[in-house]
């Protein structure tokens, strides 16, 4: 017999899975992560390089929240925002002025969504994930810095179960 404490609970979890599901499906390709599920959705090899990113990333911790990702993207900043003919290519210029970066950080809004921060699209969490896109999965295109923040052969090994 159900109880009115399971039926209420039961639609608070249907409620909570809806809004979590409505919020991972964030751009007009529908390409996505969900963090509470791990299931990704993506389109083409770079939006699933992405997505796979995120993934990785949650996978081990969430390095994209971590002190030292964040202090090895500052100081990559301070290197390069004051000497700014010294941009190597766009993943460069990418770093210096990704929305989000720099600014002071408030508290996550949505406890479902890592990245959903300071109301909109930006931040440590997506830039993590928009390197290794704009790197085409090429860690030597990826700022040496960097590169130990990133495991390519688990990304690719992500991204052969994405069919890549």
């Amino acid at each position: 017999m159900i109880t009115i404490k399971k039926a209420i609970l039961f639609f608070v979890f249907i409620s909570i899975s809806a809004f979590t599901f409505s919020i991972c499906r964030v751009n007009k390709d529908n390409n996505y992560y969900s963090y509470l599920t791990g299931y990704i959705h993506c389109q083409t090899k770079e939006t699933c390089l992405h997505e796979a990113s995120h993934k990785y990333d949650a996978n081990n911790g969430m390095i994209s929240k971590s002190s030292e990702w964040k202090q090895a993207i500052e100081d990559y900043r301070n290197t390069q925002y004051f000497v700014p003919d010294r941009f190597q290519d766009v993943i460069g210029y990418q770093i210096v002025f990704f929305p989000g970066i720099g600014s002071p950080r408030l508290p996550d809004k949505n406890i479902f969504y890592n990245s959903f921060w300071q109301g909109g699209w930006g931040g440590y969490t997506e830039l993590y994930a928009s390197i290794v896109e704009d790197a085409a999965g090429d860690i030597n295109k990826i700022p040496v810095s960097l590169q130990k923040f990133y495991d390519m052969n688990e990304i690719n090994k992500i991204m052969k179960g994405l069919g890549y």
